[in-house]
């Protein structure tokens, strides 16, 4: 377990309850229970403004979380500016395949997620931060406002992670593909109030009051760069060091215990450039001038300024249009980069001049590849994945120096998350779209949509439907909003255990600082902390290889589909960290609960530095990806859908949008349902929605079509082979009665309302099913205890194979806890709203956490068991861009978990608790009062603060697209796990290793289960109404199956002499009756 500080973050003080002045002080609405730390308030409870201080935001205390208390010689933190899910899925897509593999980016160790909210001048919460804010939480541990540098919300600079490294006598660097002045970087060497003052005078962002050198302020950034004087610092913005200097004299870094001048003091009247080769400064300006350079020290310490703006980006720029999913797909080019060094030879160049074995002391380097940001605000897809390339170029450098170095902690994250989306391609959207067609996937197409600024002419009216397919997105003056949502953090080496977990931005400081041992402190800067120690994780820098990152499952001969296990990343033996076994597991799914939806829930619900009790407690996490196949070309579909993302976890096997529980070929593949039961363990499905939904079905069923729901009737009816009277497996109702779990629970009672067709018994031992009858009738008749409400559920006392417990609590998917909220599309222009209760959601409606609870107190038992748990409606509620709809079902799925831990504590029992989602869906959250390309809702957290959800991939803002349309997207998902086998699920993995990971813990062999699937219905003996015995599978109604009997028996009788006459092949004309 973490160090107990984790529960710190959950506690509420009486100042924290107060917050008289907030709109939800009085009363929180809804499913609200904020749990923010006190320290990080930022309005007391008399509307007084207070400046969150270094530390008073992290989830873990300055002292971190204790995982690990192994200490690193260097540090070396990489950034990918904008680097959010959905741009590293698409850039993973393309240039490697939807199966492929990063050789920097997916070979770090550790992962986890962290928040990146920023804190207005005003004391409410920015929940889209920018990157100067952000880049001061891990630079300074402090939360600040967006615009501001290594300042806190009052303007009093705090010291960066670049000057304590220098205080400690170490060697530092700075390198970025942006203007070096740029945000990232400029956090490491300034302290400024607007990240826009870049130089000391000009046309051109120049610094301005009191913070002017001459006003006696600390001067531009760029002045401040040479002040903080890294010896290392590479990047872009030439042209601001060409600007005049107004104010000689000394160094100002308020921070530096030797502030090193070169022996010179500032020169007014020349140019910062002039002035930093006075002060000693070896600038170069081309990649052979860096290639030059053989040493860099406090007294020669080199500045590299390759380009007058950014650095240019590594492809040529691609623009979006309008599509209906039919627009000419594009490749990427490579651009001109002329003579520039590429992120990676920068990054090189600079570990050669800083890494010196014979000193004391280590170094601290920081790299950003910056335009990753640049490209998603001009909707550039090309561009963003160009640049997600650079930074894994540069990520492998940095492990290629660490694993022959030993003692080199590396991080790589992101400032914030953006607008890019991938998108279900071939169909229309409100989004602006870029179609790529991936060299490495076959030709396979991936859509990405860019939908966070709205269709505008010169004059601010909507053009949207005036404009034709293929027109692009010409909004005037047009920049692609960032997003809120929480981001993926990742390490490797010593410390690197440290960002494993659910943490904030500035957690990322302490971990670094404590793996340096910068705890010490500095005289008029950072104060001094313990660092924690004691509570730690399995080691994850040993593990078991992947695949090789160019081995693509989907690339098989014509006709052939990927086998089970052929997509894990990691075989079906996994990874080999953690090999102590459990004896139960429990999934959890949130259906549609990508990392968006995750964060504007706790947002809303908890607070933007609360924490969920159930989700956000979970000892380890992991990313994993999603994507299907296409049924027809076996090639990516880079959208997955509940069906074959369940079927993926499931079985271990990938298949096409709608399968449920068979490979891309339709053939069926054992769950893990089936196959814990065969095993000896108890198993229960437990789910928000219909029972025969995709998820719960994809646990149970085998169909080739996931809307197979009933055996007749007219809505949902299973067709074709699929019906057990032409010899099929049957409606996903008819299976789930015949799996007979020990506990099933859900809706979709209107399905096991309709009539059975096809009786008789199933199997040897089976379900004796009586035609006629309905299957909710055939199951009582075969023992089921059958539940409808909170009440009858919290009755049952025990669940076993002969009585099994199904719970269907409403006619079709259970009714959500909240509400339903309506966006529009000038959402932005509107007040924001709170979320309320549905009414329909009853005292007898049992939520989520009790359906839990009470399938854990049955399903317990000597053998173990197996439990999958859904919160359905994360997902449906995205569908219909319902903001309060998701935000409540996310709530349910971590109260869910909190559930389950809560009982693994209480009775002591070895279980693996496992909480993913299945695949990502169309939630961002952006600026508050902006509109977009599709419909906003602006809501007012249990914080006070307003949050913008946009929903943007929708056919059209029309209410029958708009409110029901709404898209999944393609982004890679948060998995995170606790229990014995929880560290496999570290890393980055496909969804499909979470299979092998759950059986593998079980000690269960994956593969040789020996499970079959045919039609096994035979018929059975029942009695007429003369008391007689009859042979049937017709119950009653026996003339016309006589007949239809004694035909075949008739026919095989005559094939049979036919066939000592002339012998032939019977099977191949006799087919199923042969078999029968």
């Amino acid at each position: 377990m973490r160090f107990p500080l984790k529960a710190a973050a959950a506690v509420v003080s009486a100042s924290a309850l107060a917050m008289a002045n907030l709109p939800t002080s009085t009363a929180q609405s809804a499913e609200q229970s904020f749990n923010g730390k006190d320290t990080c308030i930022s309005i007391d409870s008399n509307g007084n403004i207070v400046a969150p201080q270094p530390g008073d935001c992290t989830q873990f205390g300055k002292g971190g979380q204790g995982n690990t208390d192994a200490q690193a010689r260097n540090v070396i933190f990489i950034l990918g500016d904008g680097m959010g899910h959905q741009e590293i899925t698409a850039a993973r897509n393309y240039l490697k395949g939807a199966n492929g593999r990063f050789e920097g980016l997916d070979e770090l160790t550790a992962a986890g997620a962290y928040t990146t909210f920023a804190i207005g001048q005003d004391g409410k919460r920015q929940y889209v931060t920018d990157s100067a804010a952000s880049a001061t939480g891990w630079s300074t541990g402090t939360k600040t406002y967006n615009g501001a540098l290594s300042v806190d919300i009052t303007g009093k600079p705090h010291e960066n992670l670049l000057e304590m490294a220098k205080n400690a006598g170490m060697r530092t660097g700075n390198v970025s593909t942006a203007e070096i002045q740029d945000a990232t970087p400029g956090a490491m060497h300034s302290h400024i109030s607007k990240r826009g003052y870049y130089a000391p005078s000009g046309d051109a962002k120049p610094v301005k009051g009191a913070e002017a050198r001459e006003n006696g302020g600390l001067g531009s950034i760029s002045e401040q760069i040479i002040d903080t004087r890294a010896d290392v610092t590479l990047g872009g913005g030439r042209k601001y060091f060409d600007a005049e200097v107004q104010q000689g004299g000394e160094n100002r870094n308020p921070f530096l215990t030797d502030k090193n001048d070169g022996g010179a003091d500032w020169e007014a009247g020349k140019s910062v450039r002039e002035n930093a080769i006075a002060k000693g400064y070896q600038v170069v300006d081309d990649k052979q001038g860096l290639e030059g350079i053989t040493v860099a020290n406090q007294d020669q310490p080199v500045l590299g300024l390759f380009h007058d703006k950014n650095m240019t980006r590594k492809f040529e720029q691609t623009v979006p249009v309008k599509s209906d999913g039919t627009t000419e797909p594009e490749v990427c080019k490579e651009a001109d980069r002329g003579d520039e060094p590429s992120a990676a030879e920068m990054t090189k160049k600079a570990i050669e001049l800083l890494d010196d074995k014979s000193a004391d002391k280590g170094f601290f380097l920081q790299v950003e590849s910056a335009s990753i940001d640049k490209a998603d605000h001009a909707a550039d897809a090309c561009g963003m994945i160009g640049e997600t390339e650079q930074i894994d170029e540069v990520i492998k450098e940095a492990l290629d120096f660490a694993k022959v170095d030993g003692n080199t902690m590396i991080v790589v994250t992101a400032d914030h998350a953006h607008t890019a989306e991938i998108i279900p391609d071939g169909r229309p959207s409100v989004s602006a779209v870029t179609r790529l067609q991936s060299p490495k996937d076959g030709g396979a197409v991936m859509s990405v949509g860019f939908g966070t600024q709205p269709w505008l002419d010169e004059n601010g009216n909507p053009v949207f439907d005036k404009k034709e397919n293929g027109d692009p997105f010409d909004t005037p003056n047009f920049s692609m909003m960032h997003t809120g949502t929480q981001v993926r953090i990742a390490g490797f080496g010593p410390g690197s255990e440290n960002v494993n977990g659910q943490l904030d931005q500035t957690d990322a400081f302490y971990a670094m600082a404590n793996a340096l041992g910068l705890n010490g402190g500095t005289e008029g800067g950072q104060k001094p902390w313990k660092i924690n120690k004691g509570a730690k994780v399995a080691s994850l820098a040993n593990r078991s290889k992947a695949k090789p990152g160019d081995e693509l499952c989907y690339l098989v001969s014509p006709g052939e589909a990927p086998k089970v296990g052929d997509c894990a990343q990691f075989g079906t033996e996994g990874q080999g960290i953690d090999n102590a076994k459990a004896k139960n597991v429990v999934l959890l799914i949130g259906d549609g609960t990508g990392d968006s939806e995750i964060t504007a829930a706790r947002n809303y619900l908890k607070g933007s530095a609360g924490r969920f009790e159930g989700l956000d407690d979970l000892d380890y996490t992991g990313y994993l990806t999603t994507f299907s196949l296409d049924k027809e070309t076996g090639l990516p579909n880079y959208v997955g859908d509940s069906a074959a993302t369940g079927t993926a976890w499931n079985s271990g096997v990938k298949t096409y949008n709608g399968a449920v529980g068979v490979d891309n070929a339709g053939k069926p593949v054992a769950t893990l349902g089936e196959i814990a039961k065969a095993k000896g363990l108890k198993i229960g499905n437990v789910t928000t929605a219909e029972i025969q939904d995709a998820t719960p079905a994809a646990f149970a069923a085998h169909a080739i079509k996931r809307s197979y729901y009933a055996p007749s009737g007219d809505k949902k009816v299973a067709e074709g082979e699929q019906l057990r009277e032409n010899g099929g497996l049957g409606s996903i109702s008819e299976q789930i009665v015949d799996l007979r779990a020990d506990v099933t629970l859900g809706g979709g009672r209107s399905y096991f309302n309709t009539e059975v067709v096809q009786g008789g018994q199933w199997g040897e031992n089976g379900n004796v099913w009586t035609a006629g009858k309905t299957v909710l009738e055939n199951a009582k008749d075969n023992g089921y205890q059958v539940v409808t409400n909170a009440s009858e559920l919290d009755a049952i006392a025990e669940a076993n194979a002969d009585k099994p417990v199904l719970g269907l609590f409403s006619e079709g998917n259970m009714p959500r806890a909240l509400n339903q909220s309506i966006p529009t599309t000038d959402g932005g222009d509107l007040e924001p709203a709170t979320c309320v209760a549905n009414p329909e959601f009853t005292a007898e409606t049992p939520r989520l956490a009790a359906m839990t609870s009470k399938a854990l107190e049955l399903l317990q038992n000597d053998k173990g068991f197996v439990l999958q748990v859904e919160s359905a409606s994360p997902d449906k509620a995205d569908h219909q861009a319902d903001a309060c709809g998701l935000i409540g079902e996310v709530g349910q799925l971590d109260e869910a978990v909190k559930a389950v831990q809560d009982w693994v504590e209480k009775t002591g029992e070895e279980t693996l608790i496992v909480a993913t989602a299945d695949h990502a869906h169309t939630a961002q959250i952006t600026y508050e009062n902006q509109n977009t390309a599709g419909r906003v809702t602006q809501l007012t957290t249990v914080e006070g603060s307003t949050m913008a959800v946009n929903f943007a991939t929708s056919k059209t803002n029309e209410d029958e697209d708009a409110l029901g349309g709404q898209q999944h997207t393609g982004a890679q998902l948060r998995v995170a796990a606790s229990g014995p086998g929880a560290a496999n699920l570290t890393g980055q993995i496909d969804q499909t290793d979470l299979f092998f990971a759950s059986l593998n813990a079980l000690g269960i062999d994956p593969v040789n289960h020996n499970l079959t699937f045919e039609n096994k219905m035979q018929p059975v003996e029942q009695p007429t109404q003369d008391g007689s015995a009859d042979a049937s599978s017709e119950g009653s109604s026996m003339s016309s199956l006589q007949v239809i009997i004694l035909t075949i028996a008739g026919l095989i009788g005559l094939a049979g002499l036919i066939s000592l006459l002339i012998p032939f092949p019977v099977d191949n004309i006799l087919g199923p009756i042969a078999k029968f």
